[in-house]
């Protein structure tokens, strides 16, 4: 499996976002970071996630990619792009429900050069606030992840005392 990498770029007025190898929270914080950044500016049109070279991704970066919906669903009303490939990747999508809030197409876009994300050195609490928030955001899509991710979300309220 590869390491995790996440880069973007801008075309045609849309922001696409690749991920590759393997997603897990320690991109978190970065790729957190970077939406900050991105939903301030409010440029793009449309966000287009490219997931077809993605090995795995775990619930944080899962949780982020909600985020990603969440924000395009308040601004005008429409669902992102998610491209993906890899039926294991597919099934983890579909039973989390984030193929009701994205448009998934089950093919390979057309290849952007962008520019990577550094991951950095996030803090402990940094790290544990961009899970807390992931988990957050994923609850919020249906009952079923609100069940699955209470203990994590109550686990991590604890920890940063925001109980």
């Amino acid at each position: 499996m590869n390491q995790g990498k996440v880069s973007y770029a801008e075309q045609d007025g849309n922001c696409v976002i690749r991920c590759e190898g393997v997603i897990n929270y320690t991109l978190g914080p970065a790729l957190d970071r970077f939406l900050d950044e991105l939903f301030a500016r409010g440029e793009c049109r449309g966000i287009i996630v490219d997931l077809t070279h993605v090995d795995s991704i775990d619930s944080t970066g899962l949780g982020l990619l909600a985020r990603i919906a969440k924000y395009q669903r308040q601004r005008d009303g429409s669902k992102p792009l998610m491209f993906s490939v890899h039926q294991d990747v597919n099934t983890v999508l579909k039973s989390i429900c984030l193929d009701e809030v994205f448009v998934l197409l089950e093919q390979t876009p057309i290849a952007v050069e962008g520019r990577t994300l550094t991951p950095g050195n996030p803090s402990e609490t940094e790290l544990a606030r961009t899970i807390l928030e992931a988990h957050r955001l994923l609850s919020e899509l249906n009952e079923n992840n609100r069940a699955m991710f209470r203990d994590v979300v109550e686990a991590f309220e604890r920890d940063l005392g925001q109980r």
